[in-house]
């Protein structure tokens, strides 16, 4: 996590001092996991409360933060409280350094969920982990909302899943949530869209989703915001 948001963020061409909060804050987002589990027995947000949120409490509560400086403080808490949103409310400004280090968190850990999925799914055949496919059934085919967010280029929603095989479709619309040339291509250096889109049923619905998907991760690792009907 902390080795990819440093390669983002360094890909950026920001100083030092800003890759060690980039960094901080990659260290420190999924903080709340620990009590959330240890409190509910549980990693479900839904069923416990915001893993985001508890992590800004504890460590405010903590001090952990006390020797930096207050902007910084600010800005650590607030990343670290955003990280797990649909998308970075609309009140923080698109140019302010929040919103750039908000973008490097959500890009890291879309990077590092995957990874765990897409190793999750190389296994399945020998030990299938329910809590991976959100205690989803294993029915066929994918839910018409979700193919048509995806073929849209934009994110599915989680209330759309009706199955496992949506859960996948999920993870791989992240990519039209992330932000920076660099993150598409430790996407496909690490090749963990191809894993999981290898684990969806074959079929012709699966062949057209995986082109797409495959056209938009050329794309915009070159950098270049291409039309949907141009992908």
């Amino acid at each position: 996590m902390c080795e990819n948001i440093l390669l983002i963020a360094k890909s950026e061409k920001i100083s030092e001092k800003e890759c060690m909060l980039a960094e901080t804050i990659a260290l420190f987002h999924d903080l709340g996991r620990f009590e959330q589990f240890t409190k509910y027995k549980t990693f479900s947000d839904s069923e416990s409360e915001n893993h985001a949120v508890l992590g800004v409490k504890i460590l405010n509560k903590e001090g952990i933060l006390a020797r930096l400086p207050e902007e910084e403080i600010r800005l650590v808490l607030k990343a670290v409280e955003y990280h797990n949103l649909m998308e970075i409310p609309g009140n923080v400004n698109p140019s302010s350094k929040l919103h750039f280090f908000c973008r490097l968190i959500r890009d890291a850990d879309k990077i590092d969920i995957l990874r765990f999925a897409s190793e999750g799914y190389a296994a399945e055949e020998k030990c299938r982990n329910p809590a991976l496919e959100l205690y989803l059934p294993d029915t066929k085919g994918y839910s018409e909302p979700m193919v048509s967010e995806i073929l849209n280029n934009r994110m599915a929603k989680i209330g759309d899943m009706k199955n496992r095989n949506d859960i996948k479709l999920l993870r791989l619309s992240w990519i039209f949530d992330l932000n920076f040339p660099a993150t598409f291509s430790l996407l496909k250096k690490y090749g963990y869209l191809e894993s999981i889109i290898s684990s969806l049923p074959e079929s012709k619905e699966t062949e057209v989703l995986k082109r797409h998907c495959e056209k938009y991760l050329d794309a915009m690792e070159s950098g270049v915001r291409e039309g949907n009907n141009e992908l």
